[in-house]
């Protein structure tokens, strides 16, 4: 059977990553969803002088919290006396401790493996997302044909599945990572899931985004943030289109 929902810990979550939306936005929007009492740590490069970034404002603490898991890196978890790295570990974490990774075994597996699948699409984002060059406009174009692909599977599942969620009637994490990922690619109009060619996918978003429990994610900050980090060639400002108004 599927796990049951986590007893509370004492204290507050720390939800560690960059001042960014990037890989934990999805962890963010799981606290929000879950009413939970969690602190967004933030950690911010900073430009040096000469060029580059400095990271120490994450490297510096960064050694206390490997004492603790020797696999630590962005983003982690802090519940406690448990620590969790690794992003679909994280996610899994607080899908189980929320209740938000499958009521039984069948919506866990579905979650386990819709999570897989945005993480490909994740991974290929982020390498067209951070790349560098002058053919921006090109690079765009072949990205959003890889995305493309991406999307249609996540289409085709949702059509296969026949609800309104990943993995049944209500969201588990695979959710707010597809969502995320989905609303990346909208906000900076690399692809747009639509009622033309992705009809499941833009009502999933559309339902996803009028969740009650996450008005106030959406309208606070933390959406604000920018997409990616700050080398970034798309997402790296508070505006998602400015790649857009360089080209």
């Amino acid at each position: 059977m599927a796990s049951a929902p986590q007893p509370p810990t004492t204290g507050k979550l720390e939800v560690g990553y960059w001042d960014i939306r990037g890989l934990c936005a999805p962890l963010r929007m799981m606290c929000c969803y879950a009413g939970a009492d969690y602190d967004p740590k933030l950690y911010a490069l900073q430009a040096k002088e000469g060029g580059g970034w400095d990271a120490s404002n994450w490297f510096g603490v960064k050694p206390a919290l490997k004492e603790k898991n020797a696999l630590m890196n962005l983003p982690y978890i802090v519940d406690g006396d448990v620590v969790v790295s690794q992003t679909n570990a994280c996610f899994a974490y607080l899908g189980r401790k929320f209740g938000l990774y499958g009521s039984n075994d069948t919506e866990m597996i579905q979650c386990e493996q819709v999570l897989c699948e945005v993480m490909d699409l994740r991974n290929n984002a982020v390498k067209f997302f951070y790349s560098s060059g002058d053919d921006l406009a090109e690079r765009t174009a072949a990205h959003a044909t890889s995305a493309e692909g991406s999307f249609g599977k996540l289409e085709e599942w949702l059509a296969q599945q026949g609800t309104d969620f990943f993995a049944g009637a209500s969201p588990t994490a695979a959710d707010f990572h597809a969502f995320e990922m989905v609303d990346q690619h909208a906000c900076t109009e690399i692809l747009v899931a639509s009622a033309e060619n992705f009809p499941l996918l833009a009502a999933f978003h559309a339902r996803f985004r009028a969740l009650p429990q996450l008005q106030a994610y959406f309208d606070g900050p933390l959406h604000k943030l920018p997409l990616n980090n700050r080398m970034a060639c798309v997402g790296a400002t508070a505006d998602p289109l400015a790649h857009k108004k360089t080209e």
